[in-house]
């Protein structure tokens, strides 16, 4: 259901902002007081969520607990069309994540953003509260170009009795800055996990991409950069928990006391300009990353959104060398889901044969089976054929997305199994099945749609029999002047 044009009190939604996996944000105007705000709408399988619901009421009651200029202000909260919603300030400037866009920020600009962040999340930690979901879109850029922290739905309140909204080994946040035992547990984090977020922000703005994987240190990439700021960054992303500060606030402490910086002081500010720390951190601006077009894919296949992941392996249909192939095809097992999800479409449409053994594991993970049957059906392998042969069987609900690369895999082994689908009582299965037939270039095949035409009743799977019937003659007799015309429902040669 679209929310854009509807009303909420004196407030018209007039544009998305943005969505995440439960909720939608918009842009609401009053135009009477020429007013903006923005509206956090719950959507409504959520909504008719016990759990989805819950968290929602939580996080309206963690945010107007909370009231620091750097964390974002719950002005309403309230039910619209029985689904549920909540107002806060809108921020003109957009999100720290599209504030990078991919690139690098001025170090001194970076570190002024931080130490914002980190006082927002000082004060929030001096209230028992754990974001557990820090990442650049949800730190919002407000009219004078600060941050400002957002989105606490999965935030934490500590020693507070509260029943658990979150099920054993369910992991929250994103991975590229989850810290390592939140990946595993997300219900036993404490403010320790919110500081390996700091770091892996803070880490972002000024290398240009988040420490993923095997990642280098900004003193590895230019000799200059601090060492003060360098040993900061190596206790935020600590692997142990404990060898990380425990509470942000000792993380601004630290910041301040290693840059001069006074409470509330801005980093870089006019009278500190000529202070030693400042001018080693103005000569250690980091050059651009060093990085091949293969580490650049994988950066957005890990933590690109959808359009742009869809956008990266287009390019890599497109462009990718024989010799970048071989290298995709020997990162591939050590990558994660959201990586293996775009190199499966990216290896199908190349044709790779030898992705097939390589991808055929994946076929029973819920996450990229459709994706390995369609690029298995692409690739035509004569491996691939017996194990989704096998996985159709087993899965008869897969059998409509599955005929078609069935067929091109299997050729004539396959039209045995795909005959018995004819006469499937669900129409739409009949249509896949006549399709897959009709890719399949033999006389059997041939024989079995031209026997289906007397007896199909569907318009649109007789209209798909037809194409498929002349398809397959041109094919098989390309001498032969024949023509198809409909005669009391039979084929009949001109």
């Amino acid at each position: 259901m679209s929310m854009l044009r509807k009303k909420i009190g004196e407030y018209y939604l007039v544009e998305k902002l943005g969505d995440g996996g439960m909720s939608e944000v918009f842009l609401g105007i009053n135009p009477r007081m020429r007013e903006k705000r923005a509206f956090k709408i719950l959507g409504k399988s959520a909504t008719k969520s016990a759990s989805g619901y819950a968290r929602f009421l939580r996080e309206v009651d963690i945010m107007r607990g909370l009231s620091h200029p750097g964390i974002i202000r719950v002005i309403d909260s309230g039910t619209m069309e029985d689904l549920y919603y909540y107002s806060m300030e809108y921020m003109p400037g957009g999100n720290l994540s599209r504030r990078m866009q991919g690139r690098k920020i001025p170090i001194i600009e970076a570190l002024n953003l931080f130490m914002h962040v980190c006082r927002a999340m000082a004060y929030a930690h001096d209230q028992s509260v754990i974001h557990r979901d820090l990442k650049p879109s949800n730190i919002l850029i407000n009219t004078n170009g600060d941050p400002v922290v957002s989105d606490f739905g999965i935030a934490k309140v500590l020693d507070y009795a509260q029943t658990p909204l979150t099920q054993s080994g369910e992991i929250l946040g994103t991975v590229a800055y989850l810290a390592p035992e939140q990946r595993f547990n997300s219900k036993e984090v404490r403010r320790r996990a919110d500081v390996y977020a700091l770091g892996a922000i803070f880490y972002e703005m000024v290398m240009g991409f988040p420490p993923l994987g095997k990642f280098p240190w900004p003193w590895e990439v230019t000799s200059s950069f601090p060492e003060s700021l360098h040993a900061l960054l190596e206790n935020c992303l600590a692997i142990q928990p404990e060898s990380r500060f425990e509470h942000a606030g000792y993380l601004c402490e630290e910041l301040e006391k290693c840059f001069g910086i006074q409470k509330g002081e801005k980093a870089g500010a006019s009278e500190k300009r000529n202070s030693r720390e400042f001018k080693a951190l103005e000569d250690s601006e980091l050059p651009p990353p060093k990085t091949d077009r293969i580490e650049t894919w994988f950066r957005i296949l890990r933590n690109g959104t959808t359009r742009e992941r869809l956008a990266a392996i287009r390019e890599m249909v497109k462009e990718i060398t024989p010799a970048e192939a071989k290298t995709v095809l020997k990162l591939y097992p050590e990558e994660g889901d959201r990586v293996r999800w775009g190199l499966i479409r990216v290896l199908g449409e190349l044709k790779i044969e030898a992705a097939a053994s390589l991808i055929l594991p994946d076929l029973n993970s819920p996450f990229h089976t459709e994706c390995v049957i369609d690029a298995l059906g692409k690739i035509g392998s004569e491996k691939a054929f017996p194990a989704l042969h096998d996985y159709v069987l087993n899965h008869p609900d897969c059998a409509m997305i599955a005929m078609l690369p069935l067929a091109r895999t299997g050729g004539a082994r396959s039209i045995p199994y795909l005959r018995q689908y004819l006469d499937h009582e669900m129409a739409v299965l009949r249509q896949a099945t006549v399709r897959a037939l009709g890719s399949v270039n033999e006389k059997e095949s041939l024989q079995l749609l031209k026997e289906r035409i007397s007896v199909e009743h569907d318009d649109k799977v007789r209209a798909v029999l037809l194409q498929s019937i002349h398809s397959l003659q041109s094919n098989l007799l390309p001498n032969a002047t024949t023509s198809i015309r409909k005669e009391n429902g039979i084929i009949a040669k001109a």
